[in-house]
């Protein structure tokens, strides 16, 4: 009875892996470059982002005379206001306009500027950092298909998924110990990708449980609030809200003058001590205005820490439990977003995120290659050798192809020459045409082996490309090194990966190795004689 129940958690956890493991390998290696996406490369891929500056300068003045211009437009719903920042080193204003003379029409308009002389700065609207992001988060899901929110909630499935992997992984394997330290590499392939998938799974166990649960909140999430408005509240969304966030403060119609962005800049965290990061406003201009101002968060695990003011007097207002984030729902909530991306421990914590997060995309890999492996030259086997075949080659192809692609984006960004507005298209097609192409690759090579070593050669070669060209074609702003850390952060990563994408693609074979047995098997046979003459007597 033992047996049969350790071959039926064996065989759940190999065809939960295998069937939906390329869908698991494309989540988990997006996620682990949109650790940087997030941060990083948005100053590094954009010139106009590469500013230095010695100190901010006051911006109330401009700020003012941009709201006014936005409200010739229409009734400005929302405006929001962010500091300059390293990852972000300008003023970002933001309003979310109600055009005038329309029913339902809406308009967002963002505007940056620069931090010392307050001139516009153009930044681009279409980025490669917004793609790798967006795609990790919901597969940039057409719109036509649900958008966004289905988008997440099938990545968020992803989740649940890998936690499943991980279950009847740990149960399958009930000598743990022992493979948590054995690594074979003196014996056939299929031996060093099992022990390499196990080794991995089970020293990042931890990590990957984390992950795993934090994607699943993070994507299933978009749909639990529709869930409970149907539910508990008819379908009304807005009293659900209203439940949870409290009464919404709505507008006296009474003008006032409202707190300078310069002084609320000063209103340092009575916890840490720290300046603002940005502030969102609700009717500014009214005397109910309200400042919800955010903060770096450095004693809670969560995005921001966040704080209400009344926009006139700037006396504190007072929040719900979820907006405190002082309950234990509202804290594993706030924690899931920082936990996800390693955003709360600096450029170092997202280096381990990023090996980790790679590391997951690499099992998934292994464990769908060791599936194909043992049926196409082991016992278990039921279609022709063509078939398995293919199918490895397809498994390459999107796999590797992917990171080729990824690479891509990074040489893209650099030697476009279109028209702004085109850029988004042209990142789309970027992406998905190299990752065809690799796939297409993946075909027309003498075998998948030759395939990944090769496509796993570009990819470093590109990597190397981007970190050279960025160095060539754009121009690095004179300056304190300091204001440039993430810029040489992406180019020294990016040949530091490509680097050791050549160095795996030099080590790695280009046919598959025949096994131990029948190399052996062909040296005796050379050794014995086909046919033994008998002399006559």
């Amino acid at each position: 009875m033992d047996i049969a129940r350790h071959k039926r958690n064996y065989d759940l956890h190999s065809w939960s892996g295998v069937t939906l493991g390329i869908f698991l390998f494309i989540v988990c290696f997006t996620g682990s470059v949109a650790v940087f996406a997030l941060g990083e490369t948005q100053v590094w891929e954009d010139p106009a982002k590469r500013l230095s500056y010695e100190q901010e300068v006051p911006f109330q003045d401009s700020f003012s005379e941009w709201v006014e211009t936005q409200e010739e437009r229409g009734e400005i719903e929302f405006l929001s206001v962010g500091w300059p920042r390293s990852d972000r080193p300008y003023y970002t204003t933001r309003a979310f306009i109600h055009l005038a003379g329309t029913e339902n029409d809406h308009d967002s308009v963002i505007q940056n500027w620069h931090p010392e002389t307050l001139e516009p700065i153009t930044t681009r609207e279409a980025s490669m950092s917004s793609w790798l992001v967006r795609f990790h988060i919901d597969l940039k899901w057409p719109a036509m298909l649900g958008g966004s929110q289905v988008g997440r909630f099938i990545v968020g499935l992803a989740g649940i998924l890998l936690l499943l992997a991980i279950l009847t992984g740990i149960v399958a394997h009930t000598k743990l110990t022992k493979e948590a330290f054995s690594l074979r590499f003196d014996r056939s392939v299929r031996l060093k990708w099992q022990d390499t998938h196990k080794v991995i799974g089970l020293w990042g166990t931890p990590f990957h449980i984390m992950i795993g649960f934090t994607g699943a909140v993070l994507g299933i999430v978009t749909l639990i609030a529709p869930v409970v408005a149907f539910l508990a509240f008819q379908g009304n969304l807005d009293a659900l809200f209203e439940t949870v966030q409290g009464p919404q403060v709505e507008a006296s119609g009474v003008s006032a003058e409202m707190i300078s962005i310069d002084d609320f800049r000063t209103m340092l965290h009575p916890e840490t001590g720290m300046a603002p990061m940005s502030v969102s406003i609700q009717h500014y201009g009214d005397a109910n205005a309200v400042y919800n101002g955010f903060w770096p968060a450095t004693e809670r695990l969560t995005m921001t820490e966040t704080f209400k003011v009344n926009g006139v007097t700037g006396e504190q207002m007072p929040m719900t439990a979820l907006e405190r984030g002082s309950s234990v729902p509202s804290r594993i909530v706030a924690a899931t977003g920082p936990l996800h991306f390693g955003t709360f421990g600096g450029v170092a914590l997202k280096y381990l995120w990023f090996f980790l997060g790679l590391s997951l995309a690499v099992i998934t890999a292994l464990g769908t290659m060791m599936w194909i492996e043992r049926r196409q030259h082991g016992n278990e086997g039921k279609r022709s050798d063509r078939f398995y075949n293919g199918l490895s080659r397809l498994n390459v192809g999107i796999c590797t192809g992917l990171a080729v692609a990824t690479a891509g984006l990074f040489v893209h960004n650099l030697i476009y020459w279109g028209a702004e507005s085109g850029r988004g298209l042209s990142i789309a097609w970027t992406y998905f045409g190299v990752w065809i192409v690799s796939i297409a690759y993946a075909f027309l090579r003498s075998g998948p082996y030759q395939a990944n070593r090769e496509l796993i050669g570009i990819t470093g070669g590109l990597l190397i490309l981007a970190a050279i060209l960025n160095q060539i074609l754009t121009e690095l702003p004179v300056g304190g090194i300091g204001q440039h850390i993430p810029t040489l952060v992406i180019d020294l990563t990016l040949v530091a990966f490509g680097l050791i994408a050549l160095a795996v693609a030099k080590k790695l074979p280009a046919s598959r190795p025949e096994k131990t047995k029948v190399k052996l098997a062909k040296a005796k046979a050379k050794d014995v004689p086909t046919s033994v003459t008998v002399p006559a007597e």
